[in-house]
């Protein structure tokens, strides 16, 4: 009988013990409930009460802590969504130049990053043979400066960048680096970031920042993944100048090519007219070398007769001179025997 009672009472005292750990378990389920509700719908938490030693409450705390993280996380991928969709406006509108377009670039970028310094550093093509980097824009304590440098690469940090293709951070600037001051007694920037516009593996140009502050892996992130795009966008930009040039350079070859056709047409159209006028004017030498060989002909003829005709006049005036001698010989001796008579005639009339 006291066994009996001995063990109803054990199992009272059991049963007293499993529901007052049940009873805490309960509460413990309800505060978890409660911090989890307030947890999800982002309230005050200081108000609630601690669950200590709870593997439930450090379970909460770690997804609280990820939640937190997760704030975090997506705040920046906005931030970083919204910078690159700003960019890509810029980039899609402007209808500017080169060095315009960088302009309006960096000085977007110092705004958007709030950094002290920033410098847009661009592939000069027009050097034959080699590479150099031109300064194309840069922006400083809130004013654009007028700087005109260029870096070869392996020259300096944007020069190494350039070389190895990857970004380069700096906490620590050397003190000569930044040549740069705001003239109003500002700090100088302690932080640089430099990191390449690639795309396919070829850089177009380098992306300089110098800051006060440190920038976070999300903000580096951001700037390279706006390096490719304003390198895309360069890219682009240079292939329409050079497909531009090519057609122009096309449209003057085509000219050039109808012009020459044209010159073409118009030497064969003179050849042709010069053709016919030979044809015409050998047909007309034809012509006149048969009425020159029948001219020569009738000449030869007449110079033929003419030459007989010489023999005879020759031969008449030989005659007519021989005439002409022999009456003039027949007149002398008249006139001697006329002379004879008259003095024969004045001795007769002397002697009467």
């Amino acid at each position: 009988m006291n066994k009996q009672i001995g063990i109803k009472i054990l199992w009272l005292d059991q049963y007293a013990k499993l529901k007052e750990e049940n009873k805490q378990l309960n509460n413990q389920l309800n505060e978890a409930l409660n911090y989890t509700n307030a947890l999800l719908n982002e309230e005050d938490l200081s108000s609630l009460e601690k669950l200590e030693n709870s593997p439930l409450l450090e379970a909460i705390e770690k997804v609280k802590v990820q939640r937190e993280r997760l704030k975090v996380i997506e705040k920046e991928r906005e931030w970083v969504s919204n910078g690159l969709t700003t960019f890509v406006d810029i980039l899609r509108t402007s209808q500017s130049n080169l060095e315009e377009l960088c302009d309006k670039i960096i000085n977007s970028l110092v705004r958007y990053l709030k950094v002290t310094q920033g410098g847009l550093f661009v592939i000069n093509e027009n050097i034959e043979e080699r590479k150099e980097l031109q300064l194309i824009s840069a922006y400083a304590y809130e004013r654009k400066k007028y700087i005109n440098k260029t870096v070869k690469p392996r020259e300096g940090l944007v020069g190494q960048v350039f070389i190895e293709k990857k970004p380069m951070y700096l906490k620590e600037i050397p003190e000569q680096y930044i040549n740069i001051t705001s003239g109003l007694g500002k700090a100088r920037p302690t932080n640089l970031f430099i990191a390449p516009m690639m795309m396919n593996e070829e850089v177009y140009g380098i992306i300089e920042l110098a800051s006060l502050n440190e920038m976070p892996d999300y903000q580096r992130e951001f700037v390279i993944k706006l390096g490719e795009t304003i390198a895309s966008s360069i890219a682009a930009t240079r292939n329409s100048d050079r497909m531009k040039s090519l057609l122009e350079d096309s449209q003057i070859q085509a000219e050039q090519m109808r012009a020459q056709e044209e010159e073409m047409r118009q030497n064969v159209e003179e050849l042709q007219a010069t053709q016919e006028e030979m044809h015409r004017k050998q047909k007309e030498l034809e012509a006149t070398n048969v009425k020159m060989q029948h001219n020569e002909a009738v000449l030869k003829k007449a110079f033929d007769k003419m030459r007989t005709s010489e023999s005879t006049y020759k031969e008449q005036i030989k005659e007519l001179k021989e005439n002409s001698d022999q009456k003039a010989q027949r007149i002398e001796e008249l006139e001697r025997e006329i002379e004879l008579k008259n003095e024969e005639i004045k001795k007769l009339g002397g002697q009467l």
